[in-house]
Order: structure tokens, then C-alpha cells, then sequence
């Protein structure tokens, strides 16, 4: 089969898309089929092994189309050339199947004559969460919504299939839009391989508590900064955010007088992030009770910390469940409860012992979550509907 993977942002990059659709594209490389990448050509200057630890395999094809953003006869940030590029590109290819996970790129390309067959890869319902992220719903804000969910149900009708990130994801899809069309449920993965690089060989001095990820306020990380006035025997490392969600993060720790206890390091290179996690103790998910938290996310790092046998606490949200088991693969507890993190916390560091099991056993978990099973499960959805039609 062959896949072309079109996205309106550079890849190779270091956000989380970017280093999902590469995830994506190299495993389905190497179950034996064709995959082509095309994107707009990248100014930042990074190849795939800076982002994937490995250059991409040979049946990898990557198209760059020209960049016109920002350009001085193009002053703007608007994909719209980009779209125009790919629906040309796209219509002269056969025999092929098309994976997309951008939204606006999806309408574009379903509203355009002759394409190939579609897939969409949702990782939310976008008028949801856009609806979620705005404290007051004006006039401007409702119209907003209206048109992202008129777009989304147009994506979800016309599409040849949807992968959606999470089982609740699929189920909210089905009763919001009322939709017929095939879902098949793919949670993100993790790179064993890489994982397995990465052995931290000292004990900390001091136990250290990591998230890591991207501050966005549903990402709950102000729940452990309260969490920090209950723990005493340990320090919490935060790794990534923008350097003003840190210092807004700064001044509430400075303000609880916990900051002396917090390391805040900033992003890190994406081919880092393994040995970040190796050096930490205990490792920690506290998504917040929204819906992209508590039903629509499937994280990397939750993958990425059992993958290396590290015991968890996490927000106790369907979206958890759907991975971790209470009390055998992880410590789930009360989203935004500091005090109710911090007895789970207490009590793994009392309990080397339980720390030991907890993370075996999220070890052993990963052998179903690796993308190389992700990709096998597309490919083998896309094949049936393809088949089907």
C-alpha cells in the first residue's frame, strides 16, 4: 500500500505533531510499505534524526513544497498556498491512500475533485475544545465554534475513515455528529528501541519528580506545584513550556513557597527526552478534568515513562483508564487535588517496593503500544474500508 502523509507544518519539527506523524510515517516504513511525507520545505534547518534519534528508512520518500509564509509578497502565516500546492500535487498521484491529521487540510482536499481516498486522524473534537479554551462565550467566540464543528462534521461525514487518538474520543464523535462513518482507535505509541538507550545508573540523592510536556493550562501542572507543600522528601523537575507559562508558573510555586523545590529546565531536544525520564524517580501525569484532558488525550509521555519501567501518578480520567489499571500499572488519583497527588507520591516513596511493581508492570504494558503495532492497526482499518469501497 502506499501512504502519502500531507501536513501544512514543517516536519521535521520539534513539537509533538511533528514528532507523531514522523513516528508514524517511519512505522509504517517498515512494515514493508510506501510512505510519502509532504509538507512545506523546513527553514529549521533540522534532519529526522534530531527528532527521531535515527534517519528516516528508505521507504520514507519526503516532498518539500515551497514555503511562501511570511515571505515579503506574502506577509502572513496562512496555509492557504499550501493547500493549493497540495491539492494540485495530490491529483496527479494514483493507486494511494491519503492520512491526514490537520483539519483545514482535511476540508480542503474532501472538497476538491479527484482526490484520492481519504483518511482523518483526529486527536479531538476541535469545536469542543476550542469552545473549552474560552471563558466567555461571545458572539464572536460562538461563531467561531459554529464554523470549526460545521468543518469538523464535513471532515467526519466525507472521509473514507477516522482514526481517532482514544476510545471516548471515537464515542463522542459518534453521539455529537451522528456520524456512520468507520473509526478504528489508535492510541499514540512509543519508541522501545530508544527507550531502551536511555539507563540511568545513579540513584538520585534526593528523589525526583518529572513531568514533562507542554504547559497549556488543561495539562494540570499547577496541580503539582500545590502538590509540592505536601512532599517533603523530594524535588519536582518540569521540562518543557514557553519561557512565559514558566514564569507564570514560577510566580504561583514563589507564592505557595515551593520554588526552591522546583527545577524548571525548558524544552528539551526531542531526542533527550528518554534520558530526561531515565534520571527521574517517579513520573507524573496530571491532566486536567477538561475534555481533551479527561477523554480525547492519548500522551507521548505516558508511553515514554512506562517504556521505561518508571512508577506513575496520573490524573484519574477516562483517558487514563484506558492505559493504566489503578493500583497495577500506575497511582491514579484526583485531577487538581494537590494534596490527594501528594499522598500517592508519599506513599511510592515510602514504598520502594511498590515503586518497583507499579513500574514493571506499565513496562510490560508497552509491548501493545508500540507504533510499529499502531501503524499495523491502520494499515490493516485502511485496507478493509479501502477494500470495502
Amino acid at each position: 500500500m502506499r501512504i502519502i502523509y500531507p501536513d501544512p507544518n514543517c516536519v521535521p519539527d520539534k513539537t509533538p505533531a511533528a514528532l507523531q506523524i514522523l513516528q508514524n510515517v517511519q512505522a509504517i516504513a517498515q512494515l514493508g510499505h510506501q510512505v510519502e511525507l509532504l509538507t512545506p520545505k523546513s527553514r529549521n534547518g533540522l534532519a529526522p534524526q534530531d527528532v527521531l534519534g535515527q534517519p528516516l528508512l528508505p521507504g520514507v520518500k519526503a516532498h518539500a513544497l515551497p514555503d511562501f509564509r511570511r515571505r515579503w509578497y506574502f506577509p502572513t502565516s496562512s496555509n492557504r498556498l499550501f493547500y493549493f500546492q497540495a491539492k494540485r500535487w495530490l491529483r496527479r498521484q494514483r493507486d494511494c491512500v491519503v492520512l491526514v491529521r490537520n483539519l483545514k487540510l482535511a476540508e480542503h482536499l474532501l472538497k476538491t475533485p479527484g482526490m484520492p481516498p481519504l483518511f482523518f486522524e483526529t486527536h479531538e473534537i476541535f469545536a469542543q475544545s476550542f469552545r473549552e479554551t474560552h471563558a466567555s462565550m461571545t458572539k464572536s467566540v460562538a461563531r467561531k465554534a459554529s464554523m470549526i464543528a460545521q468543518r469538523e462534521e464535513f471532515v467526519y461525514r466525507h472521509c473514507k475513515g477516522i482514526i481517532a487518538i482514544t476510545r471516548h474520543l471515537a464515542e463522542d464523535l459518534v453521539s455529537q455528529y451522528n456520524i456512520k462513518t468507520p473509526i478504528h482507535v489508535a492510541p499514540d505509541g512509543v519508541d522501545m528501541e530508544l527507550a531502551e538507550r536511555a539507563i540511568s545508573l545513579n540513584k538520585n540523592a534526593v528523589p525526583i519528580l518529572l513531568y514533562l510536556g507542554s504547559l497549556h493550562p488543561w495539562k494540570g501542572v499547577d496541580t503539582l506545584i500545590r502538590m509540592m507543600q505536601y512532599v517533603d522528601a523530594a524535588k519536582l523537575r518540569v521540562v518543557g513550556g514557553t519561557h512565559d507559562r514558566i514564569a507564570e508558573l514560577r510566580q504561583l510555586a514563589s507564592q505557595l513557597g515551593v520554588d526552591d523545590r522546583i527545577e524548571w529546565l525548558g524544552p528539551v531536544d526531542p531526542v533527550k527526552r528518554f534520558e530526561v525520564i531515565a534520571a527521574a524517580d517517579i513520573c507524573l501525569i496530571p491532566s486536567s478534568e477538561t475534555s481533551i484532558g479527561a477523554r480525547f488525550t492519548s500522551p507521548l509521555k505516558l508511553f515514554e515513562y512506562m517504556a521505561l519501567g518508571k512508577p506513575i501518578v496520573a490524573s484519574d480520567l477516562p483517558s487514563m483508564r484506558e492505559v493504566l489499571k489503578d493500583g497495577e500499572s500506575a497511582l491514579l488519583t484526583t485531577c487538581g487535588d494537590g494534596k490527594r497527588y501528594a499522598d500517592a507520591v508519599n506513599l511510592l516513596l515510602a514504598e520502594p517496593a511498590l515503586q518497583n511493581r507499579l513500574g514493571m508492570n506499565a513496562k510490560a504494558l508497552c509491548s501493545q503500544y508500540t507504533w510499529k503495532v499502531r501503524a499495523r492497526g491502520m494499515l490493516a482499518f485502511i485496507e478493509r474500508v479501502v477494500g470495502r469501497s
